[in-house]
């Protein structure tokens, strides 16, 4: 046994072991709790002291951006001086350079990032069958998307130059192959296309790289500086604001209502109008669900509700399904979730019907960046009050819940998360087991629908991936419902 007095700085280095967990969420709570940790007066000096020494012995890229945005998260009063941390910072990028001047102010990065690259690569050289293989999956696509834009555009080979510096990053460090890690997951349910968001050691290679190609591309082939950095906001993993809000505990009005959804012989009606009912406060009212099934009636099952304003002579096609657009939310500037949306109009993201046309009450928030830690949510949607609902709103994060904020203060909308039994798998075209809820204002949704001069209708749909033995792949069913509103 170690002695109590003995334990902390042991507790203190497990807990940074932690950020090499292969799970995004559980790197998000360990990097919130470090920087808990920090803000602390009595945990401040041991824990900053941890820190710095893990970042002094990080050794690619992307890991020294991960401890730097723990410090941007902190409290300003309770980082590390900058002295302290750029003595310690062995694996200069750009994006670490940009992380800096958020936390530090203008003139705070580190110069020595537009050398950190291997040089030249070979004209012959080819990065191999592994690194083709998996430069999709150890790392989302977007990244390869990226490289691909930047060398139409450009006419210079980012992609080869990717692969070489992966390949000189790989030999240096002596990480190994890895493939899916069919060890930490079900091995049945992973070869059946059940599938986990892991963060294995080789994307830490992958990320490094990248960003050792746009370094070289600024240094050596003159990319503009600022073109760079906005390609580096994708691997960015914590904003403010988003990483303190909290989940919290499934709605109790939800009762087992999701669950009776999956009875063969439900009806949508009646219990649509019973979900609306159950949600239902004096001034809130429910425009967007996402749920997971509980485990106990549905391995794999989720149920989704969105609102939307059709014009009075609305008619759904066959074989649509009703969804948020995406809202993009730029601030690269700040790494901050907080601020006005962009301004979109009714009539640019409305989508036809067999007649008429509908809008959605709620916007899927897209922030550029996002956070890299919480990413299971942004797969499920994270659904605000469409910028058209109150013009000149703004986004405002709580430790509970994101709100739309109307010019006047008053909350328009607010969306809380929660975790229903999560664990990291979930079936391809689903996400795992997360939730959100979204409520509106009832009198400025009722403004809203007077001024445009449309009625509230609701699209729900029953997502299921079952399979008839235990083995075998899964097959998803889908069962869709639309209602028009009965009123308060």
């Amino acid at each position: 046994m170690v002695p109590l007095i003995n334990s902390a700085p042991l507790a203190l280095a497990f807990l940074f072991q932690r950020l090499k967990w292969p799970v995004p969420m559980s790197r998000w709570r360990t990097a919130k709790e470090i920087r808990n940790l920090i803000n602390t007066p009595e945990t401040r000096i041991s824990t900053t002291n941890e820190l710095l020494n893990y970042l002094d012995q990080s050794r690619t890229e992307s890991e020294v951006c991960e401890i730097l945005t723990i410090v941007f998260l902190a409290s300003p009063a309770n980082r590390p001086t900058y002295e302290e941390l750029e003595s310690r910072i062995h694996c200069p990028s750009l994006l670490a350079n940009m992380i800096l001047e958020r936390t530090y102010g203008p003139g705070h990065g580190i110069g020595e990032w537009r050398v950190a690259h291997s040089g030249d690569a070979p004209d012959d050289f080819a990065g191999g069958s592994y690194f083709e293989e998996h430069k999709t999956a150890h790392v989302p696509p977007v990244f390869w998307n990226n490289l691909c834009r930047l060398e139409s555009r450009s006419g210079y080979p980012l992609v080869q130059h990717w692969a070489y510096e992966w390949k000189t990053l790989r030999d240096k460090i002596g990480t190994h192959f890895t493939r899916y890690p069919y060890y930490f997951d079900n091995a049945g349910d992973a070869r059946a296309g059940i599938i986990s968001q892991c963060w294995q050691r080789m994307r830490e290679i992958y990320l490094s790289a990248y960003l050792r190609t746009l370094a070289y591309a600024v240094s050596e082939w003159h990319m503009p500086q600022r073109i760079a950095e906005c390609y580096c906001v994708d691997m960015v993993h914590g904003v403010a604001g988003l990483f303190d809000v909290e989940p919290g505990a499934r709605p109790a009005w939800l009762a087992d209502l999701p669950e009776q959804f999956c009875n063969q012989r439900a009806n949508f009606r009646c219990l649509g109008i019973e979900l609306l009912n159950a949600s239902k406060t004096d001034e809130m009212r429910l425009v967007s669900l996402n749920t997971p099934i509980a485990l106990s009636v549905q391995k794999f099952g989720n149920l989704t509700l969105s609102a939307h304003l059709i014009t009075p002579d609305y008619e759904l096609p066959d074989d649509v399904y009703l969804y948020e657009k995406m809202s993009f939310l730029f601030i690269k500037d700040s790494f901050e979730l907080k601020g006005p949306q962009r301004e979109i109009l009714v009539e640019e993201i409305c989508t036809k019907g067999k007649t008429g046309n509908e809008v959605a009450v709620c916007s899927s928030l897209t922030p550029m960046p996002f956070g890299a830690w919480q990413s299971d949510y942004f797969s499920m949607g994270l659904n605000v009050a469409a910028p058209y609902i109150v013009p000149e709103s703004e986004i405002q994060c709580t430790s509970e819940s994101i709100d739309s904020i109307a010019p006047n203060g008053k909350v328009i909308s607010t969306t809380r998360i929660w975790n229903d039994n999560w664990t990291p798998p979930y079936p391809k075209g689903g996400s795992t087991r997360c939730g959100s809820v979204t409520l509106i204002n009832q009198d400025v949704l009722d403004e809203t629908m007077g001024l445009l001069g449309r009625k509230l209708a609701f699209f729900i749909r029953l997502q299921i991936w079952d399979r008839e033995k235990d083995y075998g792949d899964y097959s998803k069913s889908e069962h869709t419902f639309f209602m028009i509103d009965v009123g308060r």
